[in-house]
């Protein structure tokens, strides 16, 4: 009786053109299970030990729903007293459609050269309208393999079929370009080169060109998690572009603040379209943070002095003192520095203070005494006098007459980086 029952049921299955496999331990090959996507289209290794391997894992009270990474479903149950596995697909519950399609190449990052072949494949795949039905056909099943009632179904997208994170794609081979993986990675690492190359020569238009070709490139998905994956990439091109900034000659100081305030925001980050964005805007604060500290036609001892300075503003920077921490003669500091820097150590640090107020003035309602004291001047007389030397008005009269748009703008943007 439960014979018949079994059968009836693949009769009704294979009505529906819906692939039925019966699978056993003596059986030697299984590489045509998914209908020849992985050895013949594909000419991936091991997707029958990965088969295999998911077979010996399901429980024989269990009936398996799995979708793989190919959006391809697959039913399976063991049946104990004819010992073998009752394995149905690979079916389709959704319609292969074009956007779906490029969606999936996409996601998979599969070269162009089997795009065609794939398609052909979705064209023969069994479609079957109802997910619905197809469980109560093989709840049917259960109930006379097992008994009401004693047993489960499991739904899965997990890709347990496929280990694609372990470098899969790495063994996606092309017969007519044998050595295109080669050419592929060999054009990746030339373009990382270039591209800290235009960092640290401050070609910002020509960095943010190569970055966007990064986007072309298949890499391997080493997780299970796409986004973590990426968000490691992304890590990655944060070191790539740090290191850059220390060709520039960036001091480290600036670097390490830049680059921690960076991982958070890349932690955040939740669609892969979000990545590409953000690249763009790596490399762009980037290239703005070497123009900032770029201080490579610097002596030694004043690139640690502009250091001094623009690291802590509120510090005591006064001439003597830097002389002091420098290890030199006070004359000879203020001599250098002017030299290479075109203005005096007193004009500079007191130019450095009155700009970082008036982006303080402009981007927060901090009130204007707590903005002297923010850039080392806790004499709000001094430093309105100043400020007024320096840019010809007083900090009130600068934030008051300021375009109110660029000043929403800029509120804007600074809570957007808080958010």
């Amino acid at each position: 009786m439960k014979s018949d029952n079994i059968q009836f049921i693949q009769n009704i299955l294979q009505a529906n053109s819906i692939p039925i496999h019966h699978i056993t331990d003596s059986m030697d090959r299984l590489e045509s299970i998914d209908l020849g996507l992985r050895s013949k289209i594909l000419g991936l290794p091991d997707s029958e030990f990965h088969l295999r391997e998911w077979l010996s894992s399901i429980r024989p009270d269990i009936i398996y729903f799995q979708k793989d990474i190919f959006q391809c479903h697959y039913i399976a149950l063991y049946l104990p007293e004819e010992a073998y596995w009752f394995l149905c697909g690979p079916l389709l519950f959704d319609a292969m459609d074009e956007y779906h399609f490029q969606c999936l190449v996409d996601s998979l990052e599969l070269p162009e050269e089997f795009h065609a072949n794939l398609k052909f494949y979705y064209e023969r795949m069994p479609f079957f309208p109802s997910r619905d039905v197809l469980k109560s056909i093989f709840e049917e099943l259960g109930n006379a393999v097992y008994g009401k009632g004693h047993f489960q179904i499991e739904y899965s997208d997990n890709n347990t079929l496929d280990l694609w994170h372990t470098n899969y794609k790495n063994y996606l081979r092309i017969p007519e370009e044998p050595f295109l993986n080669i050419r592929i990675i060999e054009a990746r690492y030339e373009t990382e080169n270039a591209l800290m190359d235009a960092v640290s020569n401050g070609n910002e238009p020509l960095a943010l060109e190569l970055a966007a070709k990064f986007r072309t490139f298949v890499l391997p998905q080493r997780l299970p998690d796409r986004i973590r994956d990426l968000k490691d990439y992304t890590i990655t091109l944060n070191t790539l572009l740090r290191k850059s900034a220390e060709q520039a000659g960036v001091h480290p100081i600036h670097i390490d603040s830049h680059s921690n305030s960076t991982i958070p925001f890349i932690e955040d980050i939740t669609n892969i379209e979000e990545f590409y964005t953000f690249h763009r805007r790596m490399v762009h604060e980037y290239c703005r943070l070497i123009r900032k500290y770029n201080l490579q036609n610097y002596s030694v001892m004043i690139r640690k002095a502009l250091t001094y300075i623009n690291t802590d503003l509120c510090a005591d920077l006064r001439l003597n003192v830097l002389a002091e921490l420098l290890n030199v003669n006070a004359s000879y500091l203020s001599t250098l520095f002017k030299k290479e820097v075109g203005m005096t150590l007193t004009d500079y640090v007191n130019k450095s203070r009155v700009e970082h107020a008036q982006k303080l003035l402009l981007c927060t309602d901090i009130p204007i005494k707590s903005i002297a004291q923010q850039c080392g001047i806790p004499d709000i007389y001094y430093f309105t006098r100043l400020f007024k030397r320096i840019t010809g008005t007083t900090p009130k009269v600068y934030r008051e007459e300021s375009p109110h748009e660029t000043r929403s703008a800029l509120l804007r943007l600074k809570q957007g980086a808080k958010d």
